[in-house]
């Protein structure tokens, strides 16, 4: 993994490492093919759980040697695969435990025995006995059995953060994306290991946006360019009327427009997790994320649904592969924000910056 950079270290320009050429080369290789317990053969045997729980770097006890770069190769390598484990709230967990200087709250996740769910805008309340009551839905990764939850959301009306590592019931739910989990969670009476109120739970609040939405932005990536290079490979090899439907003059401008837009979202994100790397307290590092995540959700949106229509009627055969990543681009922007939200608080964050 590469060094943490600090922000009088940081590069005057973004280039790739060899390390991160290393990082992506193993990645690629291990979601080939991620056998049974997925998860635990990441953070065990690849060596992930680094990337995933200490990329902030601070109350981890490992010194936090990856960087936000890493987690977005990590999360981009995910979605090209698909990949349904429970990255974003693994993230979620670890940056929370780092908040808090408590790195036990990581025991059994580090090395996959136990799993981690999430979810925002989860409405709290206090009863009488002094624990937390709530039922949560749509929770990311939600399968049964899961056994850590991290929360964002209001509790009695004020701001706050909770981590819950015992207590609460969780429902499967059917989704859009199948190779995702979501579910319900239902919490009676549970005393969080981890609540944060008011101003405390808004600055950590502001952690974990700015990594979770480098998370889901990279994974968007993923999505987006194994999609194109797919589409691609296949118009190519599809012959009509005795000539490669990829040479069709319509065909090629789609292809390229799609193109562009795939490059220009890679640079959004990786712009954006270089700046966390950098200067992550930074209005302009909040600017570059909000960018990445309004550019991945219409990135991957759009490629997806051209590749159903550029595959023509084998795509929309439940055997295809096409409609397995429609599922997850728009699951995850309905999941985490559409387009026009993000546009929104991009906007809001520019006039920030100007006044």
């Amino acid at each position: 993994m590469t060094a943490e950079l600090t922000r009088e270290a940081a590069p005057a320009e973004f280039a790739f490492t060899e390390e991160h050429a290393a990082l992506r080369d193993v990645l690629a290789e291990f979601f080939t093919d991620p056998g049974e317990k997925a998860w635990r053969r990441l953070l065990c045997d690849v060596g992930a759980d680094e990337v995933v729980f200490d990329v902030t770097g601070s109350g981890t006890g490992t010194g936090g040697s990856a960087t936000a770069i890493d987690l977005a190769i990590l999360a981009e390598q995910a979605g090209a695969a698909l990949f349904g484990g429970p990255l974003l709230p693994g993230v979620a967990a670890g940056v929370l435990a780092a908040s808090v200087a408590k790195p036990a709250l990581l025991d059994g996740l580090r090395d996959g025995t136990r799993t981690v769910t999430a979810a925002v805008d989860a409405r709290l309340s206090t009863n009488s006995a002094g624990g937390i009551d709530a039922t949560v839905a749509p929770v990311w990764n939600a399968a049964a059995g899961s056994a850590v939850h991290v929360l964002t959301g209001t509790l009695d009306g004020t701001p706050a953060v909770a981590l819950l590592t015992d207590g609460g019931e969780v429902e499967e739910l059917a989704g859009l994306d199948l190779s995702r989990p979501i579910g319900r969670l239902t919490v009676r009476g549970v005393r969080p290991a981890v609540l944060l109120c008011g101003e405390e739970a808004t600055a950590v609040r502001a952690v974990l946006t700015r990594h979770t939405d480098l998370v889901g932005a990279a994974e968007l990536l993923g999505v987006a360019q194994h999609v194109l290079d797919a589409t691609v490979e296949y118009v190519d090899k599809r012959i009509q009327f005795g000539r490669s439907i990829g040479s069709f003059q319509a065909v090629k401008h789609r292809l390229v427009d799609l193109l562009a837009a795939v490059e220009l979202t890679r640079s959004a994100v990786y712009g954006a997790a270089w700046r966390l790397v950098g200067d992550p307290q930074a209005l302009g590092t909040d600017i570059d994320l909000a960018v990445a995540a309004l550019l991945s959700r219409k990135t991957a949106v759009a490629v997806t649904k051209a590749a159903v229509q550029l595959h023509g009627g084998i795509a929309i055969t439940w055997e295809h592969w096409a409609h397995r990543y429609l599922r997850r681009a728009n699951s995850v922007v309905a999941l985490s924000g559409s387009p026009s939200a993000h546009r929104a608080r991009l906007a809001d964050l520019i006039d920030r910056r100007d006044g």
